[in-house]
C-alpha cells in the first residue's frame, strides 16, 4: 500500500508509516498500487499554533471508505517537544477538472458539479506544545493533555458529523495570507472542541492505543469476530456488518483484531480462505471449478488469481503435484 504514497511524499518514512497505519483502518480492502493518485498536496505552518496538511488522493473504480480519525500524543524526545496530532482520514470529492473553474467556487454549488470525482481526504493537524498549554492555562478541571507525561497514545474515533463539516471547510476555501492562517486555525479549534468529548475521558485504559482490549468482554467480541469469519470462509461478509454482528465499533474492531491477531481482517480473511480451498483441491481432490464455487467466487479468473497471491501457484498446478 506503500507504493502509491511515495509519488508524493519522497520517502518520508515517517509519514508514510503514518498513512499507512490510518488507511488499514479507513479502506476496508487492500488498495491496489496504481488506485490512488495524488490530486492534491498542501502544507502550512501557522506559527505559534498549529501545522496543516492535507493529500488528496482520487481513484477510479470503486473504494469503499471509513471515516476515520486518530488523535495522536508522541511525548518529548531528545531534541523534539510533545505533539499532539489530530489525523483524519475521510472521503471528499474533488469537484471540477474545468480549468475555467476553481475547486473553492465548486464547493459552493458541489451538488451541480458534473465533473465532480470522489477522493480520499488525508488531513493532519498538529498543535504546537507551547498553543495547547496556553489553552490549559488556568483551567482547574482535567487538562486535554498531560504534556508532561512519557506515555504516547494513539485513540481511534469516528469524526462526528460536526467535524466532517469542519473538514470539508478546510479543504474548501478561498482564503489566502493572513486570513489563511486565521481561517485554518478557528476551523482547527473547533475540530479539538468537537473531537474533546470522543477523547478526553478519565478512561485510562481505553486512551492508551489497545488497553481497551483488557476489558474481557472487548476480547470477547473480536474472537466472536473471528470465529464468524471462519465460520463463513464461503460467504464474505463486510466490515461494517461483522461489527454490527458483534456489537462492536468498526474503528476499534479492525485496531483490535490486528492487535489480537497481528492481521487486518481482510488478511485473516483471506488467508483461511484459500487454506480451505487448499486442502479442498490438494486432500478432497476436487477440481477447481467446484472450489471456486463453494469458496464464493463467481469467476474463477478472480479466485486463481488470489490463490496464486496466497500460495505463490495457480490451481491447477496444485493439482498436478
Amino acid at each position: 500500500m506503500i507504493d502509491y504514497f511515495c509519488r508524493g511524499f519522497n520517502n518520508r518514512s515517517g509519514k508514510l508509516k503514518e498513512l499507512q497505519d490510518i488507511l488499514t483502518l479507513a479502506i476496508r480492502q487492500p488498495a491496489m498500487s496504481d488506485q490512488l493518485e495524488l490530486a492534491v498536496s498542501d502544507s502550512v505552518a501557522v506559527p505559534d499554533c498549529l501545522d496543516f496538511t492535507l493529500q488528496r488522493f482520487t481513484y477510479d473504480r470503486p473504494l469503499p471508505v471509513d471515516d476515520v480519525a486518530m488523535v495522536v500524543y508522541q511525548p518529548a524526545k531528545r531534541g523534539q517537544s510533545a505533539a499532539v496530532e489530530l489525523r483524519y482520514c475521510v472521503a471528499g470529492n474533488k469537484y471540477c477538472q474545468n480549468p475555467g473553474c476553481t475547486d473553492q467556487v465548486c464547493a459552493h454549488k458541489k451538488d451541480n458539479c458534473n465533473q465532480k470525482q470522489p477522493s480520499i481526504d488525508m488531513i493532519t493537524v498538529r498543535f504546537q506544545p507551547s498553543f495547547i498549554q496556553t489553552l490549559q492555562k488556568g483551567s482547574s478541571t482535567s487538562t486535554l493533555f498531560d504534556m508532561q507525561s512519557r506515555k504516547p497514545f494513539v485513540k481511534t474515533i469516528a469524526p462526528s458529523t460536526k467535524s466532517k463539516q469542519v473538514l470539508e471547510q478546510m479543504v474548501h476555501h478561498n482564503y489566502d495570507g493572513a486570513l489563511k492562517n486565521i481561517f485554518l486555525q478557528s476551523k482547527a479549534l473547533e475540530l479539538l472542541l468537537f473531537s474533546s468529548d470522543q477523547f478526553v475521558q478519565n478512561d485510562t485504559d481505553d486512551r492508551f492505543g489497545c488497553r481497551f482490549l483488557t476489558h474481557m468482554e472487548d476480547r470477547g467480541k473480536i474472537e466472536k469476530a473471528k470465529d464468524i469469519l471462519l465460520e463463513q470462509l464461503d460467504a464474505p461478509i463486510t466490515i461494517r456488518d461483522l461489527a454490527r454482528k458483534v456489537a462492536m465499533n468498526e474503528c476499534y474492531l479492525k485496531k483490535g483484531f490486528k492487535a489480537m491477531y497481528g492481521t487486518t481482517i481482510y488478511d485473516y480473511f483471506q488467508k483461511e480462505r484459500m487454506e480451505k480451498a487448499k486442502g479442498l483441491l490438494y486432500e478432497k481432490g476436487m477440481s477447481v471449478s467446484e472450489v471456486a464455487i463453494l469458496m464464493g467466487y463467481s469467476c474463477i479468473s478472480h479466485f486463481s488469481t488470489a490463490f496464486k497471491k496466497h500460495t505463490g501457484l495457480k490451481p491447477c498446478e496444485l493439482l498436478l503435484r
